[in-house]
């Protein structure tokens, strides 16, 4: 599903001026010298469910627009039409900005260019899943504490959510009843959305969120200009996968991943020497209970990398930790095999 987007285009010096009567600005200048460094101009559009689109305006040299104006464009349409963002959702990136354009132009009555004028700066891919109750979903996120993505920022709220953010991409996977009470049923309580109805059908939902940044969009097509006509739902589906691909340290071609220890003391006898793989085993045990950021900081920085290496090549799964007392609280679930909800 496609969620928040932030899209960009060129509008005259009339546009310009109707758009800014109404909306707020902000200033930078100097006290001695009187020069104003630059002017922000921000306005909000508000949704049938009270959820803020938000435009800004500008001088168009910003980008590039020699003698014109930009005007951008931000936000979820999921969210602003129906109230919500985890599932029934849209896959079609230029209906969703169309419906958009639309909603600024009504509100303005204003005449934004055609489709075909505007381009993409940024846009969230999210798919949910249903992981029936609200125990497994706090289970699974916890539990993926232990998990590592090289040269990324990665922060862990308890029960609630995993951020991984980067230049290029940002993860997030979190628990949508959770975020949900915390960010939206406030401004849904003086509507006709049914939240306790809403909050039981998504009890066990779990989120898996990729923000595609400005840069990634530029590795892609060598622009910053990337127009919205040339970019397809697949297209964006499949930086999705590969950047969660990368972080569950999944193989393209083997997606059958060895979880149960037995299987995983199995696999490693079957590709390693004795010892090498009863000292895998042990590692492997030792990532399980402690979680890899511990284990980092007490191994040994080439034997740590070496048995990571190995573990991997033979597509055993450490990415959850198990209990203190040592009982299998992981999940069985795997989001690149699994049915996203519809």
């Amino acid at each position: 599903m496609i969620d928040t987007i932030k899209i960009f285009s060129m509008i005259n010096l009339k546009t310009f001026e109707l758009i800014k009567e109404i909306s707020d600005i902000k200033t930078s200048y100097n006290n001695k010298t009187g020069q104003t460094h630059y002017k922000i101009i921000n306005s909000h559009l508000q949704g049938n469910f009270n959820s803020n689109l938000c435009i800004r305006i500008g001088e168009g040299k910003k980008y590039g627009f020699i003698n014109y104006y930009f005007i951008e464009i931000e936000g979820s349409y999921h969210k602003l039409a129906k109230g919500y963002n985890s599932h029934n959702g849209f896959c079609h990136l230029q209906f969703v900005c169309n419906e958009l354009i639309k909603m600024v132009e009504k509100n303005y009555n204003i005449q934004l260019p055609s489709l075909k004028h505007w381009f993409l700066q940024r846009v969230d891919i999210a798919i949910c899943y249903d992981l029936k109750n609200q125990d497994r979903v706090k289970s699974y996120i916890n539990n993926l504490n232990c998990c590592n993505y090289p040269r990324r920022n990665l922060k862990h709220f308890e029960g609630e959510s995993i951020y991984i953010t980067g230049y290029t991409t940002t993860l997030k996977i979190y628990n949508k009843q959770r975020e949900f009470l915390k960010n939206d049923k406030a401004r849904l309580l003086e509507t006709d959305f049914n939240i306790g109805k809403y909050l039981n059908e998504i009890q066990g939902f779990i989120r898996f969120e990729c923000e595609i940044k400005k840069r990634k969009l530029k590795q892609y097509f060598d622009t910053n200009y990337v127009r919205l006509e040339s970019i397809s739902y697949e297209f964006l589906k499949e930086i999705w996968l590969q950047d969660f691909q990368k972080f569950f340290k999944a193989i393209d071609n083997d997606l059958t991943i060895v979880k149960n220890k037995e299987d995983v003391r199995s696999r490693l006898n079957s590709l390693y020497k004795p010892i090498r793989a009863k000292n895998l085993f042990n590692f492997y045990l030792l990532l399980l209970m402690q979680g890899i950021q511990e284990i980092r900081q007490t191994t040994k920085k080439s034997m740590f990398y070496k048995n990571i290496a190995d573990l991997k090549k033979a597509n055993i799964d450490f990415s959850q930790k198990l209990d203190i007392d040592m009982t299998d609280s992981r999940i069985d679930f795997n989001p690149f095999e699994w049915k996203e909800i519809d």
